[in-house]
């Protein structure tokens, strides 16, 4: 499902998707299959959509500190439970929990438990949210405005007041742990498995983009220093960014079925599973990213109209690093866990290769950094803290080349690649006497060479074309797009004078 282009067409929908399967269903399925064989039932109705399902984690006023909640379930007398929103800084931010369309909504709602005035950490509570017409008693949801740029979801505020829940309520048991942070990570394991499956988007939103671009590219003429009319995709400055996009989706695609079989080993530590959807979802968005706002700078004034689709797959995206994880957050706590020798992620495939070269120099010297100092976390907040996001990415270049070369991908693909990421921080290559300026330009322009030839090749193969919507692509789909344009004429203006005018448009 998520590598499907058709997520592309509806970022509101692939986000409404995946909490459905994902977060809910895939949370509830896991108490279903073990302790709670009642919960069946209900994961078959959110499965099939008869039961809209909502994950209620972040606070309004916590951010990344959710561990810290303030939203609370006390214990009472009779077995169940008092959920409450102490202040409105503490609502559930970000869940759509509004009513819609008549169809019931549940949320599992995270919550500080309380037995007796002694706080027992956060846990999951099954609560009833809406019955598709009006909310709960007790519970509000606030309907924020929406995201500009992308495909509306109804993003809300959401509190409870004194709200009474059931003895059944309560995800798992009231025993008092010894471990609480680490039982509330595994509460929330679904969350790292979103960030993995939500950050593969990334893969579609590059496809769709270079594409989009690529014929652009093709169809619109300008006037050569010869006089003749040549389509800009004959010069550099459009080939570059598109061929790189084009790699990228390659590359990645690789990257993520490696992925899923990392994360799908029960052999290997979850915190290492962990770690690899964090660098996979920062080299995807990185790169996504990138791509979007080159490719739609060489569109020019097309580049900014939502009906050609890059600026959408911009703020998309956006939303993408921030859903499942923050990917600063979950670079810095990969960081920290690695320089502690908590764990360790999977080594390279190919250890003599620049990017892994580049990879452990940049480890080496935060080690060195936080080990020379007398104080770790000042050391670590001060010096390493700033180049995280930085070292993650690192990681994450190199295991999409490694896995690109281990695959079979194609050479020239492979190139563009390691010379997109080489450039990210080649200022390293150049300081340890690796690559020289020149050098990397070069390398970039023969790759480049051998890649150029085979776009309409490359385009095929990412079976994107019948998803594409934009008008830009070819000359047909915009003037049939500038037929349904309203038009402001006056009595005098000839009908004839119309097709004149779409092919002005056509070449702006």
């Amino acid at each position: 499902m998520h590598l499907d282009p058709i997520i592309v067409l509806d970022g509101a929908a692939f986000t409404l998707l995946t909490i459905q399967y994902n977060l809910v269903a895939g949370t509830l399925a896991q108490y279903a299959a073990t302790t709670r064989p009642d919960l069946v039932s209900l994961v078959e109705d959110i499965l099939r959509w008869d039961v809209i399902g909502q994950f209620c984690l972040t606070e309004l006023g916590r951010g990344l500190d959710i561990f810290r909640m303030k939203t609370s379930a006390t214990l009472l007398p009779t077995g169940g439970f008092d959920l409450h929103t102490p202040l409105p800084s503490d609502a559930k931010f970000m869940p759509p929990t509004v009513p819609v369309k008549g169809v019931p909504c549940v949320a599992i709602v995270f919550a500080q438990l309380y037995v007796n005035g002694e706080c027992r950490g956060p846990r999951p509570f099954l609560v009833n949210i809406n019955d598709g017409y009006h909310m709960c008693n007790g519970v509000t949801s606030k309907l924020l405005p929406p995201r500009g740029g992308s495909a509306p979801v109804n993003h809300a505020l959401t509190s409870f007041h004194h709200v009474g829940l059931p003895p059944s309520a309560l995800l798992g048991d009231l025993d008092k742990s010894n471990s609480m942070h680490h039982d509330f990570m595994t509460s929330i394991w679904r969350v790292m498995v979103g960030a993995l499956a939500i950050s593969s988007m990334a893969i579609s939103d590059l496809q769709m983009s270079s594409y989009i671009a690529a014929r652009y590219f093709q169809r619109r003429h300008v006037t050569s220093v010869y006089g003749n009319l040549v389509p800009i995709l004959s010069y550099r400055t459009q080939q570059l960014p598109l061929l790189h996009a084009v790699a990228q989706a390659f590359v990645l695609r690789a990257l993520y079925k490696w992925a899923i079989e990392q994360f799908m080993d029960k052999n290997l530590d979850v915190r290492v599973r962990h770690g690899v959807a964090a660098c996979c979802k920062a080299v995807m968005v990185q790169h996504a990213q990138v791509a979007n706002h080159a490719l739609s700078e060489r569109m020019g004034a097309q580049g900014l109209f939502e009906y050609n689709r890059l600026s959408n797959l911009y703020s998309e995206i956006r939303g993408v690093s921030i859903a499942e994880g923050d990917i600063l957050g979950l670079s810095m706590r990969l960081v920290a866990d690695t320089l502690a020798q908590m764990y360790t992620l999977p080594l390279s495939t190919h250890p003599d290769g620049p990017l892994a070269l580049h990879e452990i120099s940049l480890f080496d010297e935060a080690t060195e950094t936080v080990s020379s100092s007398s104080d770790f976390t000042q050391a670590f907040t001060q010096y390493v803290q700033p180049r995280c996001q930085l070292m993650v990415e690192s990681m994450g270049h190199r295991m999409a080349y490694d896995t690109a070369v281990d695959q079979g991908v194609s050479q020239c693909l492979i190139d563009l690649y390691l010379i997109n990421a080489i450039k990210t921080d080649a200022a390293w290559y150049v300081e340890r006497s690796i690559f020289t300026r020149q050098t990397i330009m070069r390398m970039e322009d023969t790759a480049l060479l051998a890649a150029l030839p085979r776009l309409d090749e490359l385009l095929a193969a990412m079976e994107v074309e019948p998803y594409v919507l934009s008008p830009i692509i070819s000359d047909e789909r915009w003037e049939k797009f500038s037929k349904t344009l309203p038009v402001y004429s006056s009595p005098q203006a000839e009908e004839t004078a119309q097709p004149t005018l779409v092919l002005e448009r056509a070449r702006l």
